[in-house]
């Protein structure tokens, strides 16, 4: 009876999912040219009148139902865990491919179920991953007992791009984790007229369909779940939401968004900057009207530092959340700490389908590539001590899209012992020839001192450890927002003055030039990052060029373009 009522669900799912999808589908490509400038801007009286009664009932089953229960959650972290482990262990142990680790075996297990559950598996990361993934696209009981219908697409800023399974579960719990950042957000400001916004958010557009699957951005993915009911609360339609290319989204931004309702951007922080930066340059009034309506942005996906004094000059609230391929994970915490300064810490949905560990950050588990050792000792959330605050970890995951121990490659670093933390960088864009464990946030910090401080606004960065002498030197292209009256060498030793300060593994490094010279800095014009991506036809994805590499073809390709 449950495989027979799993296929009346996987059947109405396909529906469900095609209908919409041939709604996108069916429309034409347009141009730039094509865009007409909207001019319905004001509601009937009904659709007012609805907006109202919906904004006093819904916030307050936010303030007076939903955030009571997240307290609630963050009482018991630690049962939490437990119990999402058990329940994600249950549901695939009888998959082709979890079997095989004698899940059922870890279930009956009359001593530490976490502790089998750690000798029996792994640790993975996407190549060991990828030949079940491949598999899922054909099959069902692969990782999943049911057929996998959806793929998010990561942007491969770290690697090769890589297709992440996707669950109906998975989509929910996002649903979820959202609605618990907006119940957060409504207690933190009472005054909010959260259900009276118009959703903006920046969303990618559907990669490859077929009968079979649809591989997108997490963001397409989201969308598409939540069209059906949700579509009237978005500022664009669905085709405007979805297509495929940047600068046209810009134009539709100008033109189709109504600057006179309230509007809550949600977008990757880069591109919040890139669509407000060109409203305000195309249409100053609009830009005005717009952003006096607006009330808070919800950002992420990249660091906040190169962006956020453009950001504060517009007087909004703001709130970071952390939202991957692989899951929508956290948000930061508003109510235990100020958020003014855009600095505070995240916390963990402990009680969203996802069971975390975390991997010392240290040569211990990884190579001087940052390749994670076979022989790995990770920690569960119950395990995390006063000694591991200011300690990096690599974290780990395990979620009901059938994802099991896999490493997802990003850097956390705990905070104080209700187990806050804020995210230092990513494994795999690190610098580490000499030692000296140079990451995102080390940079991060250098760009708010240098705004600060100097009036320097670094919007897009990459770096490269130049080899080729010894001792070597890091080589960075900088672009800025605007010119700026120093000297690239003046501007290199600044930034390593800075560094010295704040990393103690580089400043050793750096004593006397004995293992790293003085960092090469080159300034290319505005938008030179932006035109690379678009030379090499990565503009319709979530593709950014990395921040820190060991790939020189990254700094090339930038500075061929400057020239």
């Amino acid at each position: 009876m449950n495989k027979f009522f799993r296929k009346i669900v996987f059947k109405f799912k396909i529906y469900r999912r095609e209908s919409v999808i041939r709604a996108f589908l069916s429309r034409n490509k347009i141009r730039a040219n094509d865009i007409s400038k909207r001019t319905d801007y004001y509601d009937p009286f009904y659709k007012t009148l609805f907006n109202g009664l919906l904004q006093g009932i819904g916030k307050k089953y936010l303030i007076n139902h939903l955030y009571p229960k997240i307290l609630e959650e963050e009482k018991n972290i630690i049962k939490n865990q437990k119990y999402v482990l058990l329940d994600l262990l249950k549901n695939i142990k009888n998959t082709k491919v979890w079997k095989k680790y004698w899940i059922c075996s870890i279930l009956s297990s009359k001593t530490d179920i976490y502790q089998e559950f750690k000798e029996k598996l792994p640790i993975f990361d996407y190549d060991t991953y990828k030949t079940y993934i491949e598999e899922s696209k054909e099959k069902e009981n692969i990782v999943r007992p049911d057929k996998i219908l959806q793929f998010s697409a990561s942007s491969g800023t770290t690697s090769n791009k890589k297709h992440i399974p996707v669950s109906s579960e998975s989509l929910l719990s996002a649903s979820k984790a959202g609605a618990y950042m907006f119940a957060e957000y409504s207690f933190k400001h009472p005054n909010t007229k959260i259900f009276k916004w118009e959703f903006f958010p920046l969303i990618w557009t559907i990669q490859y369909h077929d009968d079979k699957i649809t591989i997108a951005d997490i963001s397409a993915l989201l969308l598409l779940d939540r069209w059906r009911f949700a579509k009237k609360r978005y500022a664009l339609d669905l085709f405007q939401l979805l297509h495929p290319e940047r600068e046209i989204k810009r134009e539709i931004a100008l033109k189709h968004i109504n600057p006179h309702k309230p509007i809550t951007m949600m977008w990757v922080t880069s591109r919040a900057y890139e669509i407000l930066n060109y409203i305000q340059k195309r249409d100053s009034k609009m830009f005005d009207i717009m952003i006096k309506n607006m009330e808070v942005i919800f950002g992420g996906g990249v660091d906040v530092a190169p962006y956020i004094q453009y950001l504060k000059k517009l007087n909004l609230n703001y709130m970071w959340v952390y939202n991957a391929s692989e899951w929508y994970f956290w948000y930061q915490d508003i109510i235990n700490y100020d958020n003014s300064d855009w600095k505070s810490p995240y916390k963990f949905l402990t009680n969203h389908w996802v069971f975390y560990e975390f991997l010392e950050f240290n040569s211990d588990n990884f190579d001087e590539d940052w390749n994670c050792k076979k022989i790995s000792e990770a920690k569960a959330i119950r395990n995390i001590t006063k000694e591991d605050i200011n300690k990096k970890f690599a974290l780990i995951i395990t979620t009901n899209s059938g994802l099991v121990r896999y490493m997802i490659w990003d850097v956390i670093q705990f905070v104080d012992e209700k187990l806050r933390y804020k995210i230092t960088g990513r494994t795999r864009q690190s610098l580490n020839l000499k030692w000296e464990e140079l990451m995102e946030t080390h940079i991060g910090a250098v760009i708010q001192e240098l705004s600060n401080q100097h009036n320097i606004n670094i919007i897009y960065y990459t770096i490269w450890p130049d080899q080729e002498e010894n001792p070597t030197k890091h080589q960075r292209v900088v672009e800025t927002d605007t010119e700026i009256n120093i000297s690239e060498q003046e501007l290199a030793q600044k930034i390593d003055k800075i560094l010295q300060k704040i990393n103690a593994d580089y400043e050793a490094k750096r004593n006397n030039d004995i293992l790293l010279k003085l960092p090469q800095i080159t300034l290319v014009s505005q938008w030179s990052f932006y035109q690379r991506l678009k030379k090499s036809n990565r503009l319709w994805a979530q593709i950014k060029v990395p921040k820190l590499s060991s790939k020189r073809n990254y700094i090339e390709e930038v500075l061929k373009i400057a020239k």
